[in-house]
């Protein structure tokens, strides 16, 4: 039983990588800030959020080393922030209560995930840049924070929407 979910996952990501690598880059990146939502995070944080810090960690780090070996820039430092993001979404495992919103928690959860990797990520990325922290933040963390969390939403309605905990 544990096996076919693995592959699922597997699979899902497997999936996700290709798309954000070969399609998403160029059909939903806004060329003028120079950012693209980051599906493959969304899985990660999920997985973090519904199976715990390993599951998210482990998720996290082998994804964010593929999509480094693809990138072929900085190896280990999407690995570290999907990593990271994997894992303060475990924090959130099983914290929830029966009577609060899954939807609206989730996409709270996606945004600081979000928000701690992005920001790990571009002040590595950048360091020994011109640019100071704040530049970095606002125009990198943010707006890369933003447009993953709109797609975060849509998948946060679908996840409530289908009940998706249930088949996975």
């Amino acid at each position: 039983m544990y096996l076919t979910t693995y592959f699922k996952y597997a699979g899902i990501f497997v999936l996700l990588i290709i798309l954000q690598v070969s399609v998403i880059g160029y059909i939903l990146s806004i060329p003028n800030y120079n950012i693209t939502p980051d599906f493959v995070i969304l899985l990660v944080i999920y997985l973090g959020y519904q199976r715990g810090h390993i599951a998210g960690m482990v998720s996290g780090f082998l994804s964010g080393f593929i999509l480094d070996i693809l990138s072929g820039s900085f190896i280990g430092l999407l690995a570290l922030s999907y990593c990271i993001s994997g894992f303060i979404a475990g924090y959130f495992h099983r914290q929830l209560t029966e009577n609060s919103s899954k939807k609206s928690s989730l996409l709270g959860i996606i945004f600081v995930c979000t928000l701690v990797a992005y920001t790990v990520f571009y002040v590595i990325y950048f360091q020994g840049s011109n640019m100071n922290f704040f530049d970095i933040f606002l125009k990198h963390v943010i707006t890369t924070t933003v447009y993953t969390c709109v797609f975060g939403l849509i998948f946060s309605l679908l996840v409530s929407r289908f009940n998706v905990n249930k088949s996975f």
